[in-house]
């Protein structure tokens, strides 16, 4: 059962606004319509969830999603994610080896960028990862040669295996695990196995798949031999990791954390959410200033402004409300700044050690 940061709907807002004589004229009477209360409280929300006063992102908690995770594959940088459509932007992202005997796993940090570049190399001085709308990213062909590759990846084809690295002691040497059909759709694999001996992609099979828009529509899937296929939606997130990994090696299995694109409120009745109760003052302050905006009249109309920096005042509020711990992480000094011996022999990410090169694993 679904959960909700929110007790309060749209109706109870514009309810108390239209209580003030200011600012009712500004709203729909009568009970014909939803506008221009639901314009407003989506222009609100924009303002808080996607930014801070000055359009900067804010990691706020109640609005924290924790990615689907993902192994990474032989030589590849580009992750599809079924499902995933609600991906605003990353906050962190954590790799566990998952294939060593030690226990508690090792769990080592990756740093996360706006951009990365497919490269060729296998040193890094750091792990990184990026997110990407899917049709931007890389995709293999299903049975085309590598020498017929731009990537030069293995691709999938007539009895090619890709083995499930969940279980295995390092990572098993795999074609790339996601394409794009002659026809522009892209798929990935959910189902390892063995490819069957034709091309499954063969005819359009014109897939469906979850949007932003409808989130419970079920996405094409597709035998091949005993492999499936699932369909991706090509305005999805998917994953970038630098450096590109290894034919083989330790199994890393890839966690990121970030925050979900805006929620468009779509009646009166719906809660504010991802909004909690104890930052709905400033939902409110801001709903108020833009319904002087949209005043009908002059004078009413001209209050605006002063009420528009009340909100930019109360948007910093939030924020601070937000950000009252201090982070566990950071640039901290463990020596004095004159101090000349430093950390010696330092060695990047390889790709025996891609996603740590302060580890042994």
């Amino acid at each position: 059962m679904a959960t909700s940061n929110s007790t309060i709907t749209l109706q109870e807002l514009t309810d108390d606004c239209k209580s003030m004589a200011d600012l009712a004229p500004a709203l729909a009477t009568g009970g014909y319509s939803d506008q221009p209360a639901l314009s407003i409280a989506n222009d609100v929300m924009q303002n808080m969830v996607a930014g801070g006063p000055e359009g900067q992102p804010f990691n706020w908690k109640w609005n924290r999603m924790v990615e689907t995770p993902f192994f990474i594959n032989s030589w590849q940088q580009d992750y599809f994610i079924p499902n995933q459509v609600t991906l605003g932007w990353l906050e962190s992202c954590t790799a566990s080896c998952f294939s060593t005997t030690q226990f508690p796993k090792p769990i080592l940090p990756i740093e996360v960028k706006r951009d990365l570049l497919i490269v060729s190399l296998q040193t890094s001085q750091t792990a990184k990862i990026c997110w990407m709308q899917n049709d931007t990213m890389l995709a293999g062909t299903w049975g085309q040669t590598e020498q017929a590759s731009a990537t030069g990846l293995a691709n999938p084809g007539p009895g090619a295996v890709i083995t499930n690295p969940a279980n295995q002691p390092s990572m098993p040497i795999n074609p790339t695990t996601q394409v794009k059909d002659a026809f522009g759709n892209l798929w990935v694999v959910t189902t390892y196995g063995t490819c069957g001996s034709s091309n499954p992609f063969a005819t359009n099979l014109a897939p469906t798949f979850p949007t932003l828009q409808n989130q419970s529509i079920v996405s094409t899937t597709v035998n091949d031999g005993t492999v499936v296929w699932t369909a991706i939606n090509p305005k999805g997130q998917g994953f970038r990791i630098n450096p590109r990994p290894g034919q083989t090696g330790p199994v890393w299995l890839i966690q990121p954390v970030g925050q979900n694109r805006v929620q468009r409120l779509t009646s009166y009745g719906q809660f504010l959410d991802p909004i909690p109760d104890d930052y709905y003052t400033f939902f409110k302050q801001g709903f108020f200033a833009q319904c002087y905006r949209r005043s009908p009249d002059p004078k009413v109309r001209a209050k605006f402004e002063m009420e528009y920096q009340l909100w930019q005042k109360a948007l910093v509020n939030a924020v601070r409300q937000g950000a009252r711990e201090i982070d566990d992480w950071g640039f901290y000094p463990t020596s004095n700044v004159m101090d000349g011996t430093g950390y010696g022999g330092w060695v990047g990410a390889t790709p025996s050690l891609p996603y740590g090169p302060w580890s042994g694993y």
